[in-house]
């Protein structure tokens, strides 16, 4: 009875309910049953034709496609056609919405470039949300919004637009480059101390027109970040004109060589000639090739360092087949060899992916490590200087191409290198010391014994094997080539301020790295 009395006042209730929302036409909404019930969208065509005949209609429409259409190109479709046909604030709010929120990366896109191309005057409000749009993971949607920041973002975007300008891929860092020139024409270089005005740009950031109001008022330049412009052009210029210089030298030495050692005295009195053409030729050829391929300084040390190390290579194991004249003729024929084959090596590791800069620096250090332990053994052997000469070159080239090519996709930091190289210079003439006082042929006619040398080559081993290892206990974050904050820079050009009382902006030319 209980239960029975108890569904009855319910039904009541809710009958009493109905009836009072009939008499007064209030009915409570329902969000599931609004979603369900709520027309259809027009299709992508339909809301493109109805919004350029009459926005006025095709607001609602747009903004309701904007926010819960189910295709993600419909949403960016409507956030387009917002900012072209209805600029305001609601669709800059809008925009900034779909770019902060929005799953999808089409969306988000659409929502910065909606941001763009509504105005600053609608747009600069939304300036925190196009900055923190430039970590999104999606790349177009970093680039669009750092488009959207220079045309519409206030000042303070310029450090977090600038710094996209080192991205590690060359087009994303130009277009930001141009971004951050952007935005700083946009206020200028002038700052007015006074200048503390609501809704006004930092001091630091005023426009130029509102320092000309004020002659007197003193200016000064954003950090140099924000204003350096790497000059890619020169970038390609420094690459070219070393790799053209290599070429010549290596040209020039070659051509006089091959010619004395097969041509005899006729050919003595013409290698001034062949080398001049051959160095012509070859630093023409590689200049070329630069210009074309190696553009920036690592890309072309990459073919200076293998062709040199086997030039070396090949100079050495000529000195090692017999005694003059025989040797130089040799060694100018290796010669040859080892360059065309070093500089042919580099060329197929630029088709690719290049050696990193860790395997550069081993190269470099195994290269006299190997070559100084490998001269001072065959010393202690007897060999004569011209064969002594002929080991060091030859071991050394050796094992710096080795090294690079073994070792040309590993991550290898400065720190392990540089410990390596210096772990085996101090063993090494630990090692050598160590052999004056105790070797007993020293001074009398033979200067070092086979003893001396195994001694010096195992001090010069475990030096680089304990140098090394104490490198990577180093933290990588720290480390210039792991870490990526050590990274060759072409020449640039920037603005700072100049002496004065007014610090007017002068323009600089600068070179070097940066950490």
């Amino acid at each position: 009875m209980v239960y029975g009395a108890g569904m009855l006042a319910s039904a009541f209730l809710v009958a009493v309910s109905a009836a009072l929302s009939s008499v007064s036409g209030v009915v409570e909404p329902d969000t599931a049953v609004e979603a369900a019930t709520a027309p259809p969208l027009p299709t992508d065509a339909e809301l493109e034709r109805i919004a350029h005949e009459d926005i006025a209609v095709a607001r609602p429409l747009l903004r309701r496609a904007a926010r819960t259409a189910s295709a993600p190109a419909t949403r960016a479709l409507t956030l387009r056609l917002l900012a072209t046909r209805d600029a305001g604030t609601a669709t800059a709010r809008i925009c900034a919405r779909a770019l902060r929120l929005d799953g999808d990366a089409l969306v988000r896109r659409a929502g910065a470039e909606c941001l763009g191309r509504v105005g600053g005057r609608f747009a600069s409000a939304h300036t925190a949300a196009l900055v923190a749009a430039l970590a999104d993971p999606d790349l177009d949607v970093v680039t669009m919004a750092g488009w959207a920041a220079a045309a519409v973002g206030e000042a303070g975007a310029i450090r977090s637009v600038a710094a996209l300008a080192s991205h590690p891929d060359d087009r994303v860092a130009a277009l930001f480059r141009g971004y951050a020139h952007k935005l700083r024409d946009r206020y200028g270089l002038s700052a007015a101390p006074s200048a503390t005005a609501p809704g006004r740009p930092p001091p630091s950031m005023l426009a130029s027109s509102d320092a000309s109001t004020d002659p007197n008022a003193p200016t000064a330049a954003p950090p140099g970040v924000a204003l350096t412009l790497p000059a890619r052009s020169v970038d390609v210029g420094v690459s070219t004109a070393w790799l053209g210089l290599y070429g010549t030298m290596t040209g020039w030495l070659h051509g006089p060589l091959l010619v004395a050692a097969h041509g005899g005295p006729a050919g003595g009195e013409v290698g001034t000639l062949v080398g001049l053409g051959l160095g012509t030729a070859a630093g023409a050829a590689l200049s070329a090739y630069g210009f074309a391929t190696a553009d920036t300084l690592p890309r072309a040390h990459t073919i200076v360092q293998l062709g040199t190390l086997g030039a070396l290579a090949g100079y050495g194991a000529g000195q090692l087949v017999g005694f003059p004249p025989i040797s130089g003729v040799a060694s100018a024929n290796l010669a040859t060899v080892g360059t065309l084959a070093g500089v042919g090596l580099g060329m197929a590791f630029l088709a690719g992916q290049e050696p990193t800069m860790g395997a550069l620096a081993a190269g470099v250090a195994a290269s006299v490590a190997t070559g100084t332990a490998g001269g001072v053994l065959a010393a202690s052997y007897g060999y004569p200087f011209h064969q002594t000469l002929g080991v060091t070159l030859a071991t050394g080239g050796i094992a710096g191409v080795a090294a690079t090519t073994l070792l040309s996709r590993a991550d290898l930091g400065l720190f392990p290198v540089a410990g390596a190289t210096l772990g085996a210079m101090v063993a090494g003439g630990a090692g050598t010391l160590l052999m004056a006082n105790v070797e007993p042929g020293l001074g009398t006619g033979r200067p070092q014994t086979e003893s001396t040398g195994w001694v010096v080559l195992s001090s010069i081993a475990l030096g680089a094997a304990l140098g090394g290892a104490g490198g990577t206990w180093l933290p990588a974050t720290v480390d210039p080539f792991r870490a990526g904050t050590l990274r060759l820079l072409p020449p640039t050009v920037g603005v700072l301020p100049g002496a004065g009382v007014r610090a007017e902006p002068v323009t600089m030319a600068m070179v070097g790295g940066a950490f």
